[in-house]
């Protein structure tokens, strides 16, 4: 029998010599007992070295093997040896004669005694390292990919050319709250009912449907807004964008114009509020110009150009405080100079500057005699104290006094803050008013006959935010008003 089959064996190895061959691999063979290791010609040629230029000792492998990677590469063989994998491999750099690094993929099988011990353990050696490079080109382009997506400002939907979903952006998934699982594979019918689910019933900023139609009739005199139900507030532009690839046929981008659409809606409010407050002036000039035009009577010619001139004063202040608002809110902190001062000093200066009403005493000032410093813009912050002043007076008009009191009051974070109370007592207000006080063109018993435009304590809100400071009101009806301005402690 061993006669018949030497033929077959022969002609086995000879197949088996052709394989290795015709792959190109590199062979090794490792002998347990002798200590060495055979490596083939072609193992040596494709690290750069002719046959006699490497011996046979394990160490010609170990010494070449790339050190982060050795740890790992011995962990895989020694699992192997133990019985835990049914062959070896590992995938890893090795240097090349010239000095630079090959990937190689290492394969092999050991032979294992009756007594568990290792007699040989033969394998073969693959170069890898186009592979790995051409897969290192797409990873790197995969994040970089990755990276602008996060980076953009628009989330996307992708659909490939049968009109599924096949990508969406995390973003998008935190910006809807759909995981992708319920996103994934639906028809863009699906999608958009999907969408519609999310979005705010009956809402007049944007709804699904009116979007849609938009994109479909690629409008563009429309924006494509949709408001959602979840969170509450959030509203999305869309749009789209055809290819014709095959993988991705079209993109759906959308963009969080949330806090875009709130200043859209705060100046249309704002505009609409403004030309409202001035048309009334507009109107007394305007009627009061007619009748001065008709009256021979110079007594009622004087009286309606006081009543003119009154109204023009109206109006220029509106105008005045309009613009003041909208410059710190465009400018922030760009036009403003600060500098450390006195606070007791800049209260006094400002007291001394204030025109108080026919017949009320100036405010009483309670201050600590060794000053307390703040770091402000010393003209703002005295427009901020003046109209709280104005107001004070203006509700209080029964008389009684006022009072201004500053002192230290303790903050947080190791950080401190200098408080400013202004208080009256006069007429006082609910607390509903009080929660409406900084709201701009908002006066608090409007039908009272008290002067206003509504944007003073605006103003005092948005100069004392310009200085990471803050405002607080408390108020009782009929027990007065107290104002209270936070500033950080020079």
């Amino acid at each position: 029998m061993t006669r018949s089959n030497a033929p077959g064996l022969v002609e086995e190895d000879h197949r088996c010599w052709l394989a290795v061959v015709g792959c190109n691999d590199g062979l090794w063979d490792w002998n347990f007992q002798k200590e060495e290791v055979y490596f083939s010609d072609r193992w040596k040629a494709m690290l750069g070295y002719l046959p006699d230029e490497i011996g046979s000792s394990l160490e010609e492998w170990r010494c070449r093997v790339h050190p982060t990677d050795l740890d790992s590469v011995t962990r895989a063989i020694q699992q192997h040896l133990a019985g835990d994998t049914e062959l070896y491999c590992a995938e890893y750099r090795i240097r090349h004669k010239w000095g630079q690094y090959l990937w190689v993929l290492d394969r092999g099988r050991a032979q294992i005694d009756a007594s568990r011990m290792p007699v040989r353990m033969a394998g073969t050696y693959t170069d890898v390292t186009e592979r790995r490079l051409a897969e290192e080109v797409v990873q790197n382009l995969s994040e970089e990919l990755q990276t602008i997506l996060k980076l953009s400002p628009d989330d996307f939907v992708a659909f490939d050319r049968l009109g599924k979903v096949k990508y969406l952006t995390q973003a998008f998934e935190e910006l809807t709250q759909l995981a992708a699982r319920q996103v994934h594979g639906l028809s863009e019918e699906q999608f958009w009912d999907l969408m519609a689910s999310q979005s705010k019933p009956g809402s007049a900023t944007g709804n699904v449907t009116t979007a849609r139609n938009n994109l479909v009739q690629n409008s563009t005199l429309r924006r494509s807004l949709i408001e959602l139900a979840s969170p509450a507030g959030r509203v999305l532009s869309a749009s789209q964008r055809t290819s014709g690839a095959t993988s991705i046929a079209k993109i759906l981008c959308f963009r969080d114009v949330s806090h875009e659409t709130e200043v859209d809606r705060l100046k249309t409010e704002f505009l609409s509020t403004a030309a409202h407050e001035l048309r009334s002036p507009l109107a007394s000039i305007f009627g009061f110009t007619e009748l001065l035009l008709a009256e021979q009577d110079a007594a009622r010619r004087q009286e309606f150009t006081e009543i003119v001139y009154q109204q023009a004063q109206s109006m220029i202040h509106l105008l005045n405080e309009m613009l003041d608002l909208t410059r710190i809110e465009a400018r922030r902190q760009t036009d403003f100079v600060f500098t450390t001062v006195s606070a007791k000093d800049l209260v006094k200066a400002v007291v001394h500057h204030f025109i108080l009403p026919a017949g009320r005493e100036a405010p009483s000032l309670d201050a600590p005699p060794d000053g307390l410093f703040v770091r402000v813009d010393v003209k703002k912050t005295s427009q901020v104290i003046a109209n709280v002043l104005s107001n004070v007076y203006k509700y209080s008009p029964a008389g009684g006094p006022v009072s201004i009191r500053i002192e230290h009051f303790p903050g947080t974070e190791d950080a401190s803050e200098l408080v400013v109370h202004i208080c009256d007592q006069g007429m006082g207000m609910h607390p509903s008013e009080v929660a409406q006080v900084f709201e701009r063109f908002y006066r608090a018993r409007p039908n009272c006959g008290i002067p206003g435009t509504g944007l003073g304590m605006s103003i005092v809100k948005e100069i004392m935010t310009c200085f990471h400071g803050r405002v607080q009101v408390d108020s009782q009806p009929g027990a007065g008003t107290c104002v209270a301005l936070f500033f950080p402690s020079a």
